[in-house]
């Protein structure tokens, strides 16, 4: 396979997942088949144009990835920021301004780069989801600290700048500094219980992925809409809908409708959860869990 190829292939399975996630239905307070969710500014087919447009860019954030040499892994980030930035320009101009896709180009532009990484080292397609979090690990070592340095003097903040002043969360910066933490807590075992059981379809295996991880993520999404109440609200929900037996509940469905109205209600929409939901089936993927 040459290192074209594996661009490829890691730029796809990327793009499938983004995919994948939108189209999961129905998920509480974000765009899916039904609806727009809590969100009046975009749609179902935003999403379709925004998710076709990605491509290029993750391409060439795995191409980054399959060039790199430096010993200092950190390096890495700063190799995939200009790709990362193209490919918002090209989200962007697909959504006529849009916001649909900024903080999973961010994680996906990582996970390609380290895909592309461990290909060139290994030789290897396929990769245990542990040994790609911890190379993220490696490459984002120090970035909450590098990015937020100095916002203390800062007049203007933006929004993960203040939820970090005001609650020290840390956003998708903590997410990959930790390699991915909320998805190693509890939706790791829940793809693997699939591999092993087989007793979902994809779509409700996902539905009870996001579940899994609203239950403990901390979604500056949600707070900065709702404050930590809501955050608090959704966690409470997410964890009490998982422990009556989740999407295979007899109910299972309905309860995911009403949570739904109710979000749309609160103007709650847990944006984070989604993106990290699009994280965990793109590394099921490398793992040759979901196809």
């Amino acid at each position: 396979m040459t290192k074209e190829d594996f661009a490829h292939y890691a730029a796809s399975l990327a793009q499938r997942a983004i995919l994948y996630e939108v189209s999961t239905t129905p998920k509480p307070g974000l765009v899916d088949r039904d609806d727009s969710g809590a969100h009046k500014d975009m749609d179902f087919f935003t999403f379709m144009a925004s998710s076709s447009a990605l491509y290029k860019g993750l391409y060439d954030c795995a191409i980054e990835g399959l060039l790199f040499e430096s010993e200092e892994c950190t390096k890495l980030l700063d190799r995939v920021r200009k790709p990362g930035i193209e490919c918002e320009r090209y989200m962007f101009e697909a959504t006529n301004g849009v916001n649909t896709h900024k903080g999973i180009i961010f994680s996906m532009g990582i996970l390609c780069a380290v895909s592309g990484k461990l290909h060139k080292e290994t030789g290897a397609r396929r990769f245990d989801i542990e040994q790609v979090c911890e190379e993220v690990k490696k490459i984002t070592c120090g970035l909450t600290q590098k990015d937020f340095k100095g916002i203390e003097n800062k007049k203007t903040l933006t929004h993960g700048e203040r939820l970090y002043m005001e609650y020290g969360f840390k956003g998708i910066r903590g997410e990959v500094e930790s390699g991915f933490f909320s998805i190693q807590k509890n939706a790791v075992k829940v793809l693997r219980a699939f591999r092993s059981e087989k007793k979902l379809s994809m779509n409700d295996l996902f539905l009870d992925i996001l579940l899994n991880i609203m239950a403990d993520s901390e979604d500056t999404n949600i707070v900065t809409r709702g404050g930590m109440e809501s955050l608090a609200y959704v966690r409470k929900l997410a964890k009490t809908f998982v422990l009556e037996g989740g999407i295979q509940q007899p109910d299972g469905f309905l309860k995911l409708k009403n949570m739904n109205r109710d979000f749309v209600e609160r103007n709650i929409s847990p944006g984070g959860s989604a993106d990290l939901l699009a994280v965990t089936i793109f590394l099921g993927m490398l793992e040759g869990i979901i196809k």
